[in-house]
Order: C-alpha cells, then sequence, then structure tokens
C-alpha cells in the first residue's frame, strides 16, 4: 500500500502541494532582502515601486486550486490588494495557504485601471467606486514563505 502512495506522489505532483501540518513552507529562491514592507505601504504609491524588487507581508486571500499558480493577498486596508505569481512557473503556493500569512520577494507590477474597469469590479463586488484602487497590483515572485498565523 505504502509503495502505491508513494508511486501516486510522483505521478501527481501537485498533490503534495499543502502547508499539512507545516507552521512555515518556503518555497523558490532564498530571500535576499533585509527590509520588508507591507501591501499597505505598496498601494499608497504604487507607481513608486512599479518595476522594484520588495520583500512584502500580507493576508493571502485566494490561491489558484489547479496548481497553486497564483494567489491574492491582502494588506489591513480596502485597496491595498495584489495579485502573486510565481517566476518563471518554477514554484506554487500550497492549496491550503488560504487565510495565512505571505512573505513574499518579487517584481512589483502596476496595471493602471479606467474608470470603467473600476466601474465594473466595484459593481461586482457590490462596494463603492471609491474602495477599488486605481491600479491593479501584482507581484512576480521569486521567493514565497507561508506561515499560519501567529508563527
Amino acid at each position: 500500500m505504502t509503495a502505491l502512495l508513494m508511486v501516486f506522489a510522483l505521478l501527481n505532483p501537485a498533490g503534495n502541494n499543502l502547508m499539512g501540518d507545516e507552521a512555515v513552507v518556503h518555497r523558490g529562491a532564498q530571500f535576499t532582502l533585509a527590509e520588508q514592507i507591507t501591501l499597505d505601504d505598496i498601494a499608497k504609491a504604487p507607481e513608486q515601486y512599479a518595476g522594484k524588487t520588495v520583500k512584502v507581508a500580507a493576508k493571502i486571500t485566494n490561491v489558484c486550486r489547479k496548481k497553486g499558480c497564483w494567489m491574492s493577498v491582502a494588506g489591513s486596508t480596502p485597496g491595498a490588494r495584489a495579485r502573486v505569481a510565481f517566476k518563471d512557473y518554477a514554484f506554487f503556493a500550497p492549496f491550503d495557504a488560504t487565510g495565512k500569512l505571505a512573505i513574499i520577494e518579487g517584481t512589483v507590477k502596476v496595471k493602471a485601471m479606467s474608470e470603467a474597469e473600476r466601474k465594473h469590479l466595484a459593481d461586482d463586488a457590490g462596494k463603492p467606486v471609491s474602495e477599488i484602487p486605481t491600479a491593479e497590483l501584482r507581484l512576480v515572485a521569486s521567493a514565497l514563505e507561508v506561515r499560519k498565523i501567529g508563527h
């Protein structure tokens, strides 16, 4: 039976893409930056950070259910949101990472949002347009650490 499970795990590497009982999981390269900022800091002045490599702390709000090839993160203010992709598709987020803390090192990208796009998103979310950011933040992560809250 154990051999069968090992064969299944080798044939289905996504099945191993869980944190399980681990308090901390690291994916990708090692961190190179010592200074860490919040997603709220970036959201206040996204153009200032565009194209720069940063180390960010944020709460994971969603993970791709197929492979873990992207995730969404949020800061503590309504407009502090970002979509995270993984550099060169080299690693993925654990499927069970939603609700946990992410430490991400990567490059900031900013996609300007038209007023029509903002209005559409506001309508979909049932929120005022003022709560929808003027730019969508994206992070292309080279390193990711996922921590259970409190660790």
